[in-house]
């Protein structure tokens, strides 16, 4: 560790990843579906607290060149990097600041602009006290009243099974010299064979089945940044709450749609105990006992006002981001799965075949029995199938230019995986995306439409034996995706 980083690791940056959670569209989404009034403005505010290297701020600037997004990160290392993409990209709108919330005084957070937006995606429980102090005194001078905050969060109980995991990882990695990420990585093995013993106390939850899968590696610098800091501590819902209360900051609801959903979380038995709770905390730990969940993506609102729900939802625009299949799409819920009716659902994906619509309109498509809102959107955003889109546009200098440049500087990070985005002015965030899709996308917007062409552009290296198939391959996907990509104004 360092001297100045409150026990937090930073000889490792963190991973190169779009975090969509925080897309004004999702928030206003969420907003919608529970009755709070919040909508994104032409122009608005961003933070991104704990930015990182700047990724997510870099595209939300990007894709709304009338916003101003700030990232703040307490690593020079991330600041200088997220600062020279912004640079080469040209995002004038795109500020980052080198800044330590445990040391920054009142008169320093002032100097910030007022805020509509902030986002914090897993930084609450990686760091100290002082930080997490610094980040609600932040939030109280700055944010509008009524605007919005994205907190990302390990959660109580569920990601406390971990708790002797992480424990494990911090004394085996105290046994190995060099930097974190090398030290991370020399754990792995001795994790593999201490869980084919069978501990009694560690507990097989999915972030440890992932371990010890040799198959599918998790990146080390997730695993530095997520087990080796000082101050690792999984929280309850009810006590983050608490410590928000000067940020005088309201619950809204989950990103995570199907959450605030009843119906899709509980059996019979549950959800009679449910509805004998009052409203509020009582109710979210329940949910937290009763699912398995690790990770909270919550939102809040600085002054909470209340709106009609069902109008609210029926005045968002979603287009589809995949070719809607005939077949109604079935995502996983804890009692089952969530899908729509096949007369339901067939005029609804023809439509969403043709370009964006709004909820109401995907709604009164069958007459007889309309889809709640909440069944329609659990489905489409759910399973991926649908973005929110908050503007008709096509390609800007800004997206495309941004595009381009990420797929050019993180090509060898984008081939080992990682959460990709294509800049979205019409999403006025990210396309999610593999780096082969946002590549392949680049240069379809550039004219090339030859996919052995194009392929061999990419991996000059292939052999000649694996060409062929790589080009049909990206031959389907140019066929699959063109007209996505110009939906949201891609390319």
């Amino acid at each position: 560790m360092t001297s100045w980083s409150h026990g937090y690791p930073a000889d490792s940056p963190y991973t190169f990843s779009f975090q969509a959670a925080p897309a004004p569209g999702n928030l206003a989404l969420v907003c919608a579906l529970m009755g709070v009034e919040w909508r994104p403005a032409p122009r608005m505010c961003m933070i991104d607290i704990g930015c990182g290297r700047g990724y997510t701020a870099n595209t939300l600037a990007a894709a709304n060149p009338d916003w101003t997004v700030l990232g703040l990160d307490y690593n020079p290392a991330h600041i200088a990097e997220a600062a020279e993409l912004a640079e080469r990209a040209q995002l004038e709108n795109a500020i980052f600041i080198e800044a330590d919330l445990a040391e920054m005084s009142d008169a320093e957070i002032d100097q910030l602009p007022e805020l509509d937006v902030a986002s914090l995606h897993g930084v609450w429980t990686w760091v100290s006290d002082s930080v997490r102090a610094g980040i609600v005194r932040l939030l109280s001078r700055r944010l509008k009243p009524g605007g919005i905050v994205y907190i990302g969060y390990n959660a109580q109980p569920g990601f406390g099974r971990d708790m002797g995991l992480q424990r494990l990882f911090r004394h085996l990695a105290g046994g190995h010299a060099g930097p974190s990420p090398s030290r991370a990585q020399a754990c792995l093995g001795t994790i593999r064979e201490l869980y084919k013993t069978n501990p009694r106390n560690l507990t097989t939850t999915p972030l440890l089945t992932r371990i010890v899968d040799e198959t599918d590696p998790l990146n080390a610098a997730y695993l530095v940044h997520e087990f080796l800091t000082d101050h690792w501590r999984p929280v309850f819902f009810e006590d983050l709450l608490a410590d928000l209360a000067p940020a005088k900051l309201d619950f809204v609801g989950s990103i995570g749609l199907h959450e605030n959903t009843p119906a899709y979380l509980f059996s019979d038995e549950q959800r009679a105990i449910y509805d004998t709770m009052p409203e509020g905390v009582m109710r979210e730990f329940f949910k937290d006992i009763c699912l398995t969940r690790p990770f909270r993506r919550d939102v809040f609102v600085r002054g909470l006002r209340r709106c009609d729900a069902a109008a609210a939802m029926d005045r968002q625009i979603i287009a589809a981001c995949r070719t809607a299949p005939e077949a109604s799409p079935k995502f996983e819920v804890p009692v089952g799965s969530a899908e729509l009716p096949e007369e339901l659902w067939r005029p609804i994906a023809a439509a969403l075949n043709k370009g964006p619509q709004s909820l109401g309109r995907l709604r009164s498509l069958t007459p007889g029995r309309n889809p709640t809102a909440a069944e329609l959107v659990t489905v489409l955003a759910g399973t991926g199938l649908a973005l929110p889109v908050l503007r008709d546009s096509g390609p800007t200098e800004a997206t495309t230019r941004f595009n381009r440049i990420v797929a050019e500087t993180y090509a060898n990070e984008g081939r080992q995986g990682g959460q990709y985005a294509l800049a979205s002015p019409v999403a006025a965030g990210g396309l999610p995306c593999s780096w082969l899709e946002m590549a392949v996308a680049v240069r379809v917007g550039q004219g090339q439409s030859d996919a052995t062409a194009l392929i061999t552009e990419l991996l000059p290296g292939i052999a000649a034996t694996e060409l062929d198939a790589i080009a049909q391959k990206t031959a389907a996907l140019i066929a699959a995706n063109t007209a996505i990509w110009r939906r949201f104004g891609v390319i």
